[in-house]
């Protein structure tokens, strides 16, 4: 049938297009490695791309088809490496091309292709299981920064997000400002914090800084519109007969003479006013929202009135008002430190939170918004402003900054391990020692022995792009010494990855591995391969 193409030629060809490939995104692996350059349509300006994830969205074809089928297999598994761990895919495209290679030559001197990458999954099984053992939980702030250097390779900046993640732990919430100029610092928001609008300019308690405070208010939740005097004023009464001289009011809209009503009571002077007054809107809006409300009222124990609750705030009571230690409002966000007696409730719904992250990937749609609502309960906020001397550069360091949380978040949960593709050198024992045991069809053991081969492949790429030779002896130096051994390419020695700060988050890698087995598997297992005249090229891998 024309187009189609038969192992073991098609396979032959897959192989080339993932070799293609995977030398080019080669090239960034380690600390040594080098930039690709890109022009693009922009023959006047160079990118400088080191984070393979862009680069592979920059390539649609290789203007061959006989290769772009293969290339296309380690965009999509390098690409989707990049959404879930946020690093990673350099290595991941060095490993899926060794199994590939590996595998190629066993199924061209016949061995059975389905048992052979059978013998893969296995032996990936057992790396990821002697991998795990190899893992260290952190201790310190400096080994947070240490994993953040080896992915950005920008000492500032790894200090600050290691600090960063130290702080507000693995689900922290970041907000990430940009400016042109060198700059990396870090402000922390204390209290649970959610995006708002003022309702007027008259309740800043500092005009100057755009900031208004409030000390032991009472909160107020409307999920109605707030704007007339007769709605407003119960809950103006309500805050005054519990003792309160300062009143939050969170409403979908503040307005008419409700607003005025509050404006004109709190800028009464002193010895005449009855409160001081807050109204502000929240920014969020669908699920987001009523999460929004539902958790303040958690945090607070006020009562939710109007829309689907059974009252209005026409009906507000004294007990439907809640309580916070303090009220801040600065720069669109609305920050309320609760009551030390709500503290047991906040965190049982913390750990309910957190345990849903735990079960989503790093490139679930859901997990952002999650992410923010965990932020907000835990007081986990903190804002990132980096900059540079060029735009490019500005945005090259901000992408870093996202994906070097999102490692150091990984690195958090799971711990971090021997860095520099020693990490899976140290695993390839526990897979030859499977494949020993292994008393089933010999393919699957060589497929488990395939699988070990390959695991040396991230550090002798690492070492050639060093500079380092020969590389063989020093794979063999490294793996003489045994875990946590690495090889420091800037001091050019054997060295304890831990003491020595070259380290990776083990989750990452646990992804790369589990990433690399899968597309390898995929192509190995590939009987015919259709070419279509005309392909239609996509940004998404």
């Amino acid at each position: 049938m024309p187009g189609l193409t038969v192992q073991p030629q098609a396979l032959r060809q897959m192989q080339r297009g993932i070799a293609a490939m995977a030398e080019l995104l080669a090239v960034t692996l380690g600390p040594a490695g080098s930039p690709v350059v890109s022009t693009g349509n922009r023959p006047h300006q160079v990118d400088f791309l080191d984070d393979s994830a862009t680069i592979v969205r920059r390539i649609l074809s290789f203007g061959d088809p006989r290769l772009d089928v293969g290339a296309m297999i380690v965009r999509n598994v390098v690409w989707r490496v990049g959404q879930r761990a946020g690093d990673g895919g350099a290595m991941t495209a060095v490993l899926l091309r060794a199994l590939v290679d590996g595998g190629v030559r066993q199924v061209a001197a016949g061995a059975n292709a389905m048992l052979v990458t059978q013998g893969m999954r296995l032996g990936a099984d057992l790396a990821i299981t002697a991998l795990r053992r190899q893992a260290r939980p952190l201790s310190d702030v400096s080994q947070l920064a240490a994993a953040a250097r080896s992915m950005t390779r920008d000492e500032s900046l790894a200090s600050v997000l290691g600090e960063i993640s130290y702080l507000l732990g693995p689900d922290a919430y970041v907000q990430i400002e940009t400016y042109m100029a060198p700059y990396v610092e870090r402000t922390y928001v204390a209290g649970a914090v959610y995006g708002a609008r003022i309702s007027s300019s008259s309740f800043y308690t500092e005009s100057q800084h755009r900031r208004a405070t409030l000390a032991s208010p009472a909160i107020a939740l409307l999920d109605q519109p707030l704007t007339s005097a007769e709605a407003a004023l119960p809950l103006l009464n309500a805050a005054v007969l519990n003792g309160h001289d300062a009143l939050l009011i969170v409403a979908p809209e503040i307005g008419g003479s409700a607003l005025n009503l509050m404006v004109a009571n709190h800028t009464q002077p002193a010895d005449k006013r009855r409160l001081r007054l807050l109204g502000a809107t929240l920014t969020a809006v669908g699920d987001e929202r009523a999460w929004a409300l539902r958790d303040l009222a958690m945090l607070t124990g006020a009562t939710l009135l109007g829309g689907h609750a059974p009252r209005s705030s026409t009906q507000a009571e004294i007990g439907d008002l809640g309580a916070a230690v303090r009220v801040e409002y600065a720069a669109d966000r609305l920050a309320i430190t609760a009551s030390p007696d709500r503290r047991k409730a906040v965190q049982t719904e913390v750990n309910l939170v957190r345990g849903r992250l735990q079960r989503l990937a790093l490139d679930d749609a859901e997990r952002p918004a999650l992410v923010r609502r965990l932020a907000a309960l835990t007081g986990g906020l903190a804002v990132l402003k980096v900059g540079a001397t060029s735009a490019l550069a500005t945005e090259v360091r901000r992408v870093h900054a996202e994906r070097g949380l999102k490692v150091l978040s990984l690195a958090q949960q799971g711990g971090l391990a021997p860095g520099g593709g020693a990490a899976f050198l140290h695993c390839a024992k526990a897979v030859i020692d499977g494949a020993k045991n292994w008393d089933g069809a010999d393919e699957v053991r060589t497929g488990m022995q395939v699988v070990a081969n390959a695991l040396s492949a991230p550090l002798h790429r690492l070492l050639a792009n060093a500079g380092v030779h020969p590389a063989s002896l020093v794979v063999e130096s490294v793996r003489s010494a045994g875990a946590p051994a690495t090889f420091d390419v800037t001091q050019e020695a054997v060295v304890d990855a831990f003491s020595a700060g070259v380290v990776d988050a083990t989750d990452v890698l646990v992804t790369v591995l589990q990433s690399a087995i899968s597309g390898a598997t995929m192509a190995l297992s590939t009987d015919e391969i259709v070419y279509h005249r005309a392909p239609e090229a996509s940004m998404e891998p």
